[in-house]
């Protein structure tokens, strides 16, 4: 199904079965974007300079400052990089569009979440895709299978649904979004954030899923 061969193509072996902690208390420093202007300093994105979220202080730094591409790496004090946030600019808003991944409704095992979401489910090569659409975003999380020792598929999305709810996604001026995330990734930006606004996508990646949705949070 296309649902699956676009996602497999992207699939990252996660290493470990550890839950994911839920809820950390973000502190964040916003930004204020201005339109137009060369990125020289991370107050002319949407994106925050500083984010703390369970703990761990990660600050940004500009790698890309092409106005139009830009991209900033957020480094905790070691300088490991965590997480990064950048812009892309398409040629059309249909362009933009194909680069999403975004999907509709899906076939595939019916689970219910924890808050009442519908989902589905589909298994391949020993993960468990779990998907739903919660308003002009599409949300898939992959985990290890059961057999295989991952968590439970219907749970770690229902933590996934929790914390979405407690940090809302951009919604300004979005035309659609799309989301994967995986219950732990040791290594990996796995877990991204992408989001279209007209010919602009902007998109977010990190080594944990919980710092994914904060960070774009706080980019909305």
């Amino acid at each position: 199904m296309t649902f699956k061969k676009k996602l497999i193509g992207s699939l990252i072996a996660v290493a470990g079965t550890a839950s994911l902690t839920f809820g950390g208390y973000a502190a964040v420093s916003k930004t204020v974007f201005h339109a137009n202007i060369g990125i020289s300093s991370t107050q002319q994105t949407p994106a925050p300079q500083n984010l703390t979220v369970d703990g761990n202080k990660l600050t940004a730094s500009i790698t890309n400052s092409d106005p139009k591409d830009y991209k900033l790496d957020y480094n905790d004090s070691n300088n490991n990089r965590h997480a990064t946030f950048e812009m892309q600019t398409y040629d059309d808003a249909q362009s933009a569009a194909d680069s999403l991944n975004y999907f509709g409704q899906q076939d595939g095992t019916k689970d219910k979440l924890k808050d009442g979401k519908q989902a589905t489910s589909q298994g391949t090569l020993g993960h468990v895709y779990t998907h739903w659409n919660q308003g002009n975003w599409s949300i898939t999380t992959v985990t290890p299978s059961e057999a295989a020792g991952g968590p439970n598929p219907a749970t770690f999305a229902s933590q996934v649904a929790s914390q979405l709810s407690q940090y809302p996604l951009p919604s300004e001026n979005v035309n659609h979004g799309a989301i994967v995330l995986y219950p732990t990734n040791e290594s990996e930006l796995a877990n991204t954030v992408r989001w279209q606004a007209n010919k602009r996508v902007y998109q977010v990646t990190s080594d944990q899923s919980n710092l994914a949705i904060q960070l774009s949070h706080h980019a909305n």
